[in-house]
């Protein structure tokens, strides 16, 4: 019998405002006409609701709506300040879901930033760096000039001074004439 009391009560409300199927609703009704405890809220309900629609009927015709609704036209109408605009802004950008996509935002910006050349001639130095490297491949002479400001990389080809025949097994001058 709990159960059904329990079931009862969920429903009870739905029941007084004829919101339930016929199958439910005479279900309810059957149970009520067989537990006190649960007649007894039931009674209390209707008396309630009974309560409120009176209240309700009598006072709506004398109560004033044009003020209320002349406040939501004007909160809907008005334009907010610029100080209430940007703090609804800040209130909606800096919440916790909107902070975890910052994070990564600013890493790439500052990325960008530092990648800019434009950025280096405002006074702050980069390491600039230019490198000559000597390559002798089996008497084939290369020398490679890497520059890193402009990245430039310029590739030389130059035979040996002293005339020495590529195929002798002489080791040919590794330094390149500039």
């Amino acid at each position: 019998m709990r159960e059904d009391c329990e079931r009862t009560r969920e429903l009870l409300s739905r029941w007084v405002d004829g919101h339930l199927s016929v199958s439910d609703a005479e279900a309810i009704r059957l149970h009520l006409g067989g537990c006190a405890a649960c007649d007894r809220e039931r009674r209390q309900l209707e008396k309630l609701e009974f309560s409120l629609k009176s209240v309700l009927v009598s006072d709506v015709p004398r109560i004033d709506f044009e003020p209320f609704w002349a406040g939501v036209r004007e909160r809907i109408t008005k334009k907010p300040s610029r100080r209430e605009a940007i703090m609804e802004w800040a209130r909606s950008t800096f919440t916790p879901p909107a902070l975890a996509w910052t994070v990564p935002a600013v890493i790439v910006v500052l990325l960008g930033v530092l990648s800019m050349d434009s950025f280096w001639r405002l006074g702050w130095q980069r390491n600039n760096f230019a490198a000559v490297e000597s390559i002798d491949a089996h008497g084939r002479n290369v020398a490679l000039l890497r520059e890193d400001e402009t990245k430039t990389t310029v590739i030389w080809l130059y035979q040996n001074q002293e005339g020495e025949d590529e195929s002798s097994g002489e080791n040919a001058e590794t330094n390149p004439s500039f």
